[in-house]
């Protein structure tokens, strides 16, 4: 029996299966892809622009130039293609694209169907709809404007575009324009050090233009002279894109000539025209061997060419003459070293001018045979290398010289010089130096003097720092005596202080001789003042004869309280008085200076620091730095700019100060010890308990909470003793990242938008009433539904990022788009509540500009705290557009609605609203919404070219809401107009229900289907707003309506046209989707270059008027199948209802 039952289903079930599919239950057929091998691309015709918008007729082009691209298509005769098939094709790389481009394959009676450029893969996809099943010889143009992709094109200047084609590829070559400033270039390159010629080079013609006659003249200036005869090579010059040049093969001296004449230099061409780049090259020498600088001048002139100047201005490398300098300086024993640069320019002297006279001071002397001379080897750069020694007697001879309080020699070679040379020698002061000096030495030969100096310094007594300890308030010194080593006998060594501020440690001196070694303190006397005071020096006594260097070292303690002048730091002065070996009593002196740190000269200190994340400021200040005795210590410091004192972040620290003086912080000190509180100046007082000797470090924190936030906050702080002040002011700045910043506006191009954001608030200010009011300019839409504001969270360091979740428009914001009758847009944010945040707000905008455009929107920000704010911020965008056919350019119109009563033509209604939605692709733009008047009109302005929906919002009183959708085209400049009728509401009447009658009837009803209650408004047509009536009140049936209950009629489609603006009767309703208006621009841009000589076919689609009838669209829908799989799931069920029973009978 299970057998029975089980083969029992399996027929059922193939049964069923079988029925399926004979009734045509199967997939829906998908468009294809026309075969790519058979390119339906016939030609490309390509024309190029120039900035200012007309076609360019030079064979050069910019490298970014506008380029306007124009495909011919054709369809085979009796093709296989139907509805939805697509054929692809690339926009080479060599152009750019801005953003996706879409729009419609046109016909006169029409579409074909639609195209779609990518912008990121540059695919061109042609999608066809059933036009190319009921038409033949189907053609057109596919349009698309573009421009030179830069980024793509490198190398050559001389470029190749391939284009697909049917029956192979297309290709153009284009010759770009290089990136150069001129078009000719000069340079000089002279030939080495001490050079005796230049290179020239003149680069002609390098924007490669078509030059007649071309000419290049160049003036050879005074010290130059050309070879003779003249020597003149010219290359061909290959120009990169980038404007570098590539020295090409020698040209033949056939195709140009070259002449000398009244001190210029022609270069004339013999073709008669070019229009390729040379590089011309030729040598001077040079005659005028003292001058240092050369400036020539190229000029390029022909035919087509402007006169074009370079100059080229060549410094020569020379050696000097003569030259003299100090090389060295030995201090302690006196002795400078000199030298001499002879001929560094490498002339030919005679034997008998080749002398040297040196003259020195005569407070110096000549060090017995310190002169050496030296040949010198330069190399191109002029750098000197020593080489040859030469010999005395010799090669030269040296006999000594003198002059009024000089003292020399001269130097006479015994040969004709021809290299360069190097004198060294060097020179000893003849008595003891007791002063900074200056000793001139003069080298002359029998043209040019050289002269150099020598500052030369005691060496007898000298004073310097040798440390400081801030922690013990101690700084080191250092005094150096008798360094060059003369007998000197009675010394006597006097410190003195002559501002005050330092006390002598007498245990801390330390003598010690040329070997380091510390001097027994019985060779030498110590007198000072005893008990030591503060502000006394010292004085030490040598009790023999010294004839070597001595160094006397010593610490005094330091205290800015004990300075009596006005100065802030510490000075030092030191005194010797000794006889020299002839009694005769000798004195000199010298200073030291200790700068202490600021903090010592302040007696305290101060930073502070921003954390933008809690908005409060974390104040460090420290004082009596210098540890001084304070009986009543208070220290006061001012909250400026509002700030508030952070309750319980007040800490007092003991402050430890290094050797160095770096403070650190210490340990706690406890609350007991000090108090502090704010009075009504916002004055931080905090006082201690008792007397304090030592320094303390503040730590508290202010905060900024509900204030308006600057650029930075100031603070001062003092240390008083009762009423003295004993710290300077303790000055602190500290910088508010974002601070009084309320606005930053970015914007950044994609695709056919903007992406706009502005960071609002970023200084946190706490603001009432804000608002942001934005106005874009003229050449862009607002897209109202990408307006998202949202909160974000800050970094310590004030960076913003956005947090989520974003602000709910309504409630936490409202947001008003306006546009002014002219179609100008602007809008306003206004925030419900106070705010002390940052906020991002990001918004979208279409661009409605042409490629260069610059694109500009200005915010401004306002609210109210203590006083009005009011910000503004701007930015400005250079966009790049691409579009494609039927696209338009900056020409704006208009459309006029004008509203009508259906059944009264000559009746105008008013109060009827209409919101205007501009159509870019899939999205719909809302414009503006406008209210006709009392004369029944409203005009919407400026609109860009393009298509829009037009939908009644609003019905005028008394009257049925039109719920249809209303396409327009705006493809001109005019004025257009759109007529609109409503029907009037019509109040039901009511009756009372008739009893049934039954009515024979002659013939089946139509349908079994029970009819419906019809509806007020049509059912093909799009949700609207109901204009009157409570949601989910009953619906008022229209007497006037001519549907059959339950039956929707939709009336056919309208062919594409231009609209009737004169005849009012003509204005019925339509089915959604074919435009109401059409105004049809036919103007096409004048002045097209083509690459190829092949005709392109003009306008747009063209085929022949025979026709098809028409087939059933490929992948149609038809609800038959759901029919017939509901009929057969209800047989399967009665069938296996039926075996079941059956089953169950026979058990």
């Amino acid at each position: 029996m299970l057998k029975k039952r089980i083969s029992v289903m399996i027929v059922i079930l193939m049964l069923v299966a079988q029925y399926a599919y004979g009734i045509g239950f199967t997939p829906q057929v998908q468009g294809a892809a026309i075969d790519q091998e058979r390119n339906i691309i016939t030609s490309v015709s390509m024309a190029v622009y120039g900035e200012d918008g007309q076609t360019v007729t030079d064979s050069v082009y910019e490298q970014e130039a506008n380029v306007t691209l124009d495909y011919t298509w054709s369809l085979p005769k009796a093709h296989p293609y139907k509805q939805g098939d697509t054929f692809n094709f690339q926009l080479p790389e060599q152009f750019q694209l801005f953003n996706d481009i879409s729009g419609l394959l046109v016909s006169e009676d029409g579409d074909v169907g639609t195209f779609t450029v990518e912008q990121l893969s540059h695919q061109v996809t042609m999608t066809f709809n059933d036009y190319i099943e009921t038409h033949d010889d189907v053609q057109g143009t596919l349009r698309i404007n573009t421009k030179f992709d830069k980024q793509k094109i490198s190398g050559s200047t001389v470029q190749q575009i391939l284009f697909p084609v049917s029956g192979g590829v297309q290709t153009v070559t284009v010759n770009f324009r290089p990136n150069v400033g001129s078009a000719i270039e000069k340079r000089g390159i002279p030939q080495g050090f001490n050079a005796d010629h230049i290179l020239w080079s003149v680069d002609v013609n390098k924007s490669l233009k078509t030059v007649g006659n071309a000419v290049v003249t160049d003036a050879i200036p005074t010290g130059l002279s050309l070879s003779t005869p003249v020597t003149v090579s010219v290359y061909q010059l290959s120009i990169q894109l980038d404007g570098s040049v590539t020295q090409g093969a020698l040209l033949d001296t056939s195709k140009y000539s070259t002449e000398f004449t009244g001190g210029s230099l022609n270069v004339r061409f013999t073709d008669p025209a070019i229009s390729s780049a040379y590089r011309i090259e030729y040598s001077t020498a040079i005659t005028d061997e003292d001058r240092l600088s050369f400036t020539n001048t190229a000029t390029f002139t022909g035919d087509g060419q402007v006169p074009a100047s370079s100059s080229a201005t060549v410094q020569v490398e020379r050696g000097g003459s003569l030259n003299k300098y100090s090389s060295g300086y030995d201090w302690s024993n006196q002795i400078i070293s000199w030298a001499i640069e002879y001929n560094y320019n490498k002339r030919t002297i005679p034997q008998g001018n080749a002398v040297l006279k040196d003259l020195f001071d005569d407070s110096q002397a000549l060090v017995a045979n310190s002169i050496k001379v030296y040949t010198v080897q330069l190399d191109s750069a002029g750098t000197a290398t020593l080489s040859n020694l030469l010999t005395k007697d010799i090669d030269y001879t040296v006999v000594a010289a003198s002059d009024v309080k000089k003292s020399g020699f001269t130097l006479q070679f015994k040969q004709d010089v021809t290299s360069a040379y190097r004198i060294e020698y060097k020179t000893k002061a003849v008595k003891r130096v007791f002063e900074d000096t200056i000793i001139t030495n003069t080298v002359t030969d029998s043209t040019y003097t050289g002269e150099a100096t020598r500052l030369i310094r005691s060496a007898i007594l000298y004073k310097n720092l040798s440390g400081v300890d801030y922690q013990n308030k101690t700084v080191g010194w250092k005094v150096t005596l008798n360094s060059d080593n003369y007998p000197m006998g009675q010394v006597e060594v006097t410190e003195s202080f002559p501002f005050g501020g330092l006390k002598f440690i007498p245990e801390s001196l330390v003598i010690r001789n040329s070997n380091g070694n510390v001097l027994n303190p019985s060779k030498y006397s110590l007198v000072y003042n005893a008990p030591v005071q503060a502000n006394k020096g010292f004085k030490v006594v040598f009790n023999s004869q010294i004839t070597g260097l001595y160094t006397i070292s010593y610490t005094t303690e330091f205290n800015k309280d004990w300075i009596w002048s006005n100065t802030e730091n510490f000075n030092n002065k030191v005194r010797m008085d000794w006889l020299d070996t002839s009694e005769i009593p000798r004195t000199t002196e010298a200073e030291g200076l200790f700068i202490p740190r600021t903090e010592a000269k302040s007696n305290g200190l101060k930073f502070g620091s921003y954390n933008a994340s809690t908005k409060e400021l974390a104040w460090t200040l420290g004082v009596n730095y210098n540890s001084k005795t304070i009986a009543e210590p208070e220290v006061v410091d001012i909250l400026k700019s509002g700030q508030t004192l952070v309750p319980g972040s007040l800490k007092v620290y003991t402050m430890n100060v290094a050797k160095n003086g770096d403070p650190t912080k210490g340990v706690e000190v406890n609350s007991s010890k000090y108090t502090y509180s704010v009075n009504g100046n916002n004055e931080l007082k905090l006082s201690f308990t008792d007397a304090i000797q030592s320094a303390y470090y503040i730590e508290f924190h202010t905060s900024l909470e509900g204030k308006v936030i600057g650029t930075s906050i100031d603070n001062k702080a003092n240390l008083y003793d009762g009423a003295k002040k004993v710290s300077k002011d303790l000055n602190a700045t500290v910088k508010i990242p974002y601070g009084d910043e309320y606005l930053l506006k970015k914007g950044v191009q994609n695709g056919e938008k903007i992406d706009w954001s502005i960071q609002i608030n970023r200084s946190q200010s706490t603001v009432k009433n804000a608002l942001i009011n934005d106005t874009p300019s003229a050449n862009q839409i607002l897209l109202q539904d990408s307006f998202h504001l949202y909160p974000t969270i800050v970094a310590e360091n004030g960076d913003v990022t956005k947090s989520g979740p974003e602000l709910i428009q309504g409630i936490d914001y409202s947001l008003e788009i306006k546009t002014d009758v002219d179609g100008k847009q602007s809008f306003d944010l206004s925030f419900a509540k106070e705010i002390s945040k940052p906020y991002i707000l990001d918004y979208q905008s279409l661009i409605m500009a042409n490629t260069g455009d610059k694109v500009i929107n200005t915010v401004r920000f306002s609210g109210f705290n203590v006083i009005e704010i009011s910000k503004d911020s701007s930015k400005e965008i250079i966009v790049g557009v691409s579009s494609g056919s039927g696209s338009g350019s900056g020409v704006r119109g208009s459309l006029m609605i004008k509203k009508l009563d259906a059944e009264d033509n000559l009746k105008t209604l008013a109060d009827a609203t209409f919101a205007l939605y501009r159509l870019n692709g899939s999205d719909r733009v809302f414009i503006n919404s406008l209210t006709t008047d009392s004369a029944g009109t409203a005009t919407f302005n400026k609109l860009w070219l393009g298509n829009y929906v037009l939908i009644e919002t609003t019905a005028p009183s008394g009257y049925v809401l039109d719920p249809k959708e209303h396409p327009v085209s705006i493809h001109s400049s005019s004025r257009n107009q759109l007529v609109i009728t409503n029907q009037k509401a019509v109040e039901p009447t009511p009756t009372t229900t008739p009893e049934p009658t039954i009515v024979p009837t002659a013939t089946p009803a139509a349908s079994s289907e029970p009819t419906a209650t019809p509806s007020t408004e049509p059912t093909s047509g799009p949700a609207s707003t109901p204009t009157s009536g409570a949601p989910g009140g009953p619906l008022t049936p229209s007497p006037t309506s001519s549907l059959v209950p339950g039956v929707i009629i939709n009336d056919p489609a309208v062919p594409a046209g231009p609209g009737n603006t004169t005849d009012l009767e003509s204005a019925t309703s339509e089915e959604v989707g074919t435009p109401d208006l059409v105004i049809t621009d036919g103007n096409v841009p004048l002045g097209e270059v083509d690459i190829v000589d092949e005709e392109v076919p003009k306008g747009t689609v063209n085929n022949s008027t025979s026709s098809a009838p028409q087939l059933p669209k490929t992948g149609e829908s038809s609800p038959v199948p759901l029919y017939m799989t509901g009929i057969g799931l209800i047989a399967i069920g009665y069938i296996l209802n039926r075996v079941f029973r059956r089953g169950g009978n026979l058990k």
